[in-house]
């Protein structure tokens, strides 16, 4: 992956495949200890914000991380200011979409690197919503256009995949099938990573 190509469509595909696939292990194994965790009050807003927030980090910046980090409890140390931050860009995101959805989704993406910045810069809630929304100024379409066309790649992956195994066996379209499932999530979270990484960098941040 390159640290200093500017972001782009082509950009958030390719890296984020490419940073998916090589943390799929770990990425997989850590999704499932927070599948068997998630049901316990209080421990599961830790290992949320480990495996959806630190973790992306990490990846973003190609460090090293074991799937057991969503234990740590250090992912609980700005919890206040974790779900202030979320009340914050879900009522900004309702608000938009008062005004016939579009607004809404432009927020989306705009505030959606706040909880990033809130742990990987120390920001209270509201400068995490205002320096979210600094630096995707100009970099909202891309980074819109680029996370549908990596889910649309994806995809579009597993149904030529799915048919031609289709071709040889319908039981091997169900393992293919499977496969691309379990990877598309490491895939998904490594795009986060590489989207806030990317930014933060242009931002000089």
């Amino acid at each position: 992956m390159s640290t200093s190509e500017p972001l782009s469509i082509v950009g958030i595909i390719r890296n984020s495949i490419e940073l998916g696939l090589k943390n799929f292990v770990p990425l997989f194994v850590a999704f499932i200890l927070w599948l068997v965790t998630v049901w316990i009050p209080y421990l599961n807003v830790g290992t949320s914000i480990g495996l959806f927030i630190l973790i992306p980090i990490k990846i973003g910046r190609g460090e090293s991380f074991s799937p057991t980090d969503i234990f740590n409890k250090e992912n609980r140390k700005y919890i206040g200011e974790f779900f202030l931050t979320v009340g914050f860009v879900i009522l900004g995101f309702y608000a938009g979409v008062l005004f016939f959805i579009i607004p809404a989704f432009v927020i989306g993406v705009a505030w959606g690197q706040a909880t990033f910045l809130l742990f990987d810069k120390g920001y209270d809630p509201i400068q995490a919503i205002k320096k979210s929304n600094e630096i995707t100024y100009g970099k909202k379409w891309i980074i819109f256009l680029g996370s549908i066309a990596l889910v649309i790649s994806l995809a579009i992956a597993a149904f030529i995949l799915s048919f031609i195994t289709g071709l040889i066996s319908q039981y091997l379209t169900y393992l293919v099938l499977f496969v691309i499932y379990v990877t598309f999530f490491p895939i998904i979270i490594a795009s986060h990573g590489y989207i806030y990484n990317s930014l933060i960098k242009e931002a000089g941040l």
